[in-house]
């Protein structure tokens, strides 16, 4: 989750063994055929190796921090330096990684992971159940700061009957317990008997991960060193070095070769169409989103779901996202990472129908006066309010967007461009003084605060369960049920999908919750921003050409080459 000196390395050479069978048939009577030469097996290609691959880093990493990355460049060298229990692969679906196989008891709380037994540590030193044990009981013992460490407070035991089985003992049925345990495995070795909440991890990262250390250049560059004994298999490369550059000095930096690989910010996006020959470009979904929170607690004007219902059939929410984010933005349906494997429910009619609106309202009695613009319920006037960060032009716009989409069906939205400080995150909190609120979750890297590994997870239970509605004054929780929204029927789903372990059926659970509330609609979810990736064409894998459109695009770094 979130930068040289060379080192002698050996290459491994492939060797392949080819059998060919030949199996002869016929009949008792008839004579044996001579037996027809066999071809010599072909000479094996020698695996492409060598070479650096050179990446841009956007800032410096003063202060590395394994299982807390807070920032893009953080996030990539932790993983190239680290290994967890589980992997996420591109789809973001959680696989065993330092994990060979795992296993549940029947009431989900007991789980036991088999270890790989082919690991060692940068430095030479075997990888044990131990080390495991060691690393889940410190992020245990860490002040729970953030959701990651919270939920570290839901293992009740960790043990290692054996060298490479390590059984964890969890308070409740918990699935995102598995994206959770791609944090990191750390070296009990090289931090007994430190703090590692204030360790610098600079001073010594020995990791298990396809890289391992070689030299950081304080704000400039981190350059890692192929690791010869990873257990995935040596990687082709020979270095990965990543150098701090602002998007100015990147783009030429791509143009002239010395920088192979680099995220850019948006506006830098089509600053490289002209290089010949072509880039390959992609952009992944970041790891967070932005909604349209509806407060649905009596009293207000859209606690009625046919009304939420109807400003949702009223906005045109491409259209919305392409103006607001000059299309960096992914109309998004669900709080799932777009083209995840939990990324289920889409629109499956026309996302704008007014006629269906006005209907709605009727039905939920807002009438239009004769003459009038506005609907009335009675002698009550439709108003309500819309606070948006007033120091964010993109959110700004989106929200004069639906404010004249609501318009356009007879609702009168005022639009409060909040201080973000005073006013805006007030919202978040007791006594919830908003109708609407244009507001954000970041889950990944890029939050200092808040960024975890665990995030990728798609469990939302905590948004919009009843039980994380704030109970009264007494309720001391960060409560994230910032609507108030209670519905058995999601309540009853998100529980599934809370504990269900095996993937597909948990699946099928997730897809009903983002159904419900497609249906229901606390949020109108709005967009996740992309991030653009740009890369020389001499990279590729011995998978295929490489794709640049997921954020685990590095998942199988060890297998990158550079083409001669």
């Amino acid at each position: 989750m979130s930068y040289i000196p060379n080192r002698r390395l050996f290459l491994l050479s492939v060797v392949m063994a080819l059998a060919a069978l030949a199996l002869l048939a016929g009949c008792a009577l008839d004579p044996i055929p001579e037996a027809t030469p066999t071809a010599p097996p072909p000479t094996p290609t020698p695996l492409p190796r060598g070479g650096t691959l050179t990446i841009r880093m956007a800032a410096d990493v003063p202060n590395l921090r394994p299982w807390q990355p807070r920032s893009r460049g953080e996030e990539q060298i932790t993983s190239m330096l680290y290994s967890g229990l589980m992997r996420l692969d591109e789809k973001l679906q959680p696989q065993p990684d330092l994990a060979r196989s795992f296993s549940a008891s029947a009431d989900g709380r007991l789980i036991t992971f088999t270890l790989r037994t082919d690991v060692v540590w940068h430095d030479g030193q075997p990888l044990t159940a131990d080390d495991v044990v060691y690393t889940l009981s410190a992020l245990r013992d860490l002040p729970p700061t953030t959701a990651l460490l919270e939920d570290m407070q839901r293992i009740a035991e960790i043990s290692a009957p054996l060298t490479n089985t390590v059984v964890i003992s969890l308070t409740e049925r918990y699935a995102p317990i598995f994206a959770e345990l791609t944090v990191p495995i750390l070296p009990k070795h090289v931090l007994i008997g430190k703090n590692i909440d204030t360790y610098d991890f600079w001073e010594n990262p020995i990791g298990s991960g396809p890289f391992q250390f070689g030299e950081r250049v304080p704000g400039a560059s981190v350059t890692l060193n192929m690791n010869p004994r990873f257990y995935r298999g040596q990687p082709l490369l020979d270095h990965v070095a990543f150098l701090v550059a602002d998007p100015t000095i990147a783009v030429e930096a791509l143009r002239d070769g010395r920088l192979l690989l680099a995220e850019l910010p948006w506006e830098q996006r089509n600053a490289l169409d002209d290089v010949t020959p072509p880039l390959l470009k992609g952009s992944y979904p970041e790891n967070g989103y932005y909604f349209l929170a509806f407060n649905v607690r009596e009293g207000h004007p859209f606690a009625d779901v046919r009304v939420r219902q109807a400003l949702a059939l009223a906005v045109d929410l491409p259209e919305v996202v392409r103006q607001a984010t000059a299309d960096q933005g992914i109309p998004i349906y669900n709080s799932a990472v777009p083209g995840s494997w939990a990324d289920f429910v889409r629109p499956t009619t026309p996302t704008v129908d007014l006629e269906r609106a006005r209907i709605l309202l009727d039905e939920a009695g807002w009438k239009l006066p004769d003459g009038g613009t506005i609907r009335q319920q009675g002698e009550i006037t439709f108003t309500a309010r819309l606070f948006v960060r007033g120091d964010d032009e993109r959110r700004v716009r989106a929200a004069e967007l639906i404010v004249a989409a609501a318009k356009r069906i007879g609702l009168a939205i005022d639009l409060e461009r909040a201080d973000f400080d005073t006013v805006f995150v007030s919202k978040y909190a007791p006594p919830y003084d908003f109708d609407l609120l244009l507001g954000s979750w970041s889950k990944g890297a890029g939050d200092p605060d808040f960024a975890d590994y665990a995030f990728y997870d798609p469990d939302d239970l905590l948004l919009f369960h009843s039980s994380q509605v704030n109970q009264g004054p007494v309720d001391t929780r960060p409560v994230l049920n910032i609507t108030g929204f209670s519905d058995n029927a999601y309540d009853n789903q998100a529980a599934a999908a809370f504990q269900l372990y095996d993937i597909a059926e948990r699946g099928k659970y997730i897809k009903l919750t983002q159904e419900r509330l497609a249906e229901q609609l606390p949020y109108l979810f709005l967009w996740a921003d992309r991030l653009p990736v740009v890369a020389s064409p001499q990279l590729t894998t011995l998978d295929g050409p490489i794709s640049l459109d997921n954020p685990m695009y590095l998942a199988n770094i060890e297998r990158w080459y550079l083409q001669r």
